[in-house]
């Protein structure tokens, strides 16, 4: 008895089946791309909420002690600062007794805020660096936007300086693109009714001295906004009204 002839694949059997066999790696490739393009946004999603989180959190535990001072030491705001300060991060100066000041500019990096207030030895009030002091310390915490380019990139940056100089400034969060201030103050007498906001540059000096609230608008550089699909915004804008507790009626402490 004559064995049957045994047939293997042929060249088009092979070739057809190489095909389907790239299609479905060119599947599972873009499937593992997309899923890792996922993972990098909601990483950097998360980034940037963090980043909020402590940038606004750092502003407003600076901001709601403006003009705090130890009363055991100091009965008024011009018995604890009775001298005009410079503050060379804004081009302006603190006049006796003012505790905010401040420098405009509507383009990036933005404003200058510069905050000021006396702690006592050991009272727990933090200044902007995130520190406290166990001795009698006056601080002039300054906010701004700082930009640095490197290999053709720029990279910026929300840093604050304790006593009014860039120079010795330290870095609080990356990816800040600009900051906006406004100041609430109210333009009836005898009321801390915020009734209006202004801008640094429209403040006059009576007015600093009668604000109640500061509101602040952070631009932060959206972490998607390049890998994601079109349509995404460039900047991601958060927003803050931060009240003065010495001038509502509440004892500043470091909340």
């Amino acid at each position: 008895m004559m064995p049957r002839r045994q047939h293997g694949y042929t060249l088009i059997e092979i070739l057809v089946a190489l095909l389907i066999a790239i299609f479905l790696l060119a599947g599972l490739f873009t499937i593992l791309q997309n899923t890792r393009r996922t993972s990098s946004n909601q990483t950097g999603l998360a980034l940037l909420q963090d980043e909020q989180r402590m940038a606004m959190s750092m502003l407003n535990d600076v901001i709601q002690n403006a003009g705090y001072f130890d009363t055991n030491t100091y009965s008024t705001a011009q018995t604890a600062w009775p001298a005009a300060t410079a503050v060379t991060a804004t081009g302006t100066s603190l006049a006796a007794g003012q505790a905010l000041t401040g420098s405009h500019a509507a383009a990036s990096p933005g404003d200058v805020l510069a905050v000021r207030y006396a702690t006592a030895g050991g009272d727990g009030v933090i200044n902007c660096n995130g520190a406290t002091s166990l001795v009698a310390a006056n601080y002039v915490n300054t906010f701004f936007v700082a930009s640095t380019t490197a290999g053709g990139v720029t990279t910026y940056q929300l840093e604050c300086s304790k006593d009014g100089i860039t120079t010795d400034a330290v870095p609080l969060v990356q990816d800040v693109y600009n900051l906006q201030v406004w100041y609430g103050v109210s333009t009836t007498a005898s009321t801390n009714n915020v009734d209006t906001y202004m801008t640094a540059d429209q403040l006059t000096a009576a007015n600093w001295s009668n604000v109640t609230s500061v509101r602040v608008t952070l631009t932060f550089v959206n972490p998607v906004w390049k890998t994601a699909p079109a349509g995404q915004p460039q900047f991601v804008y958060f927003t803050r009204v931060i009240p003065i507790q010495g001038r509502t009626g509440v004892i500043p402490t470091n909340l």
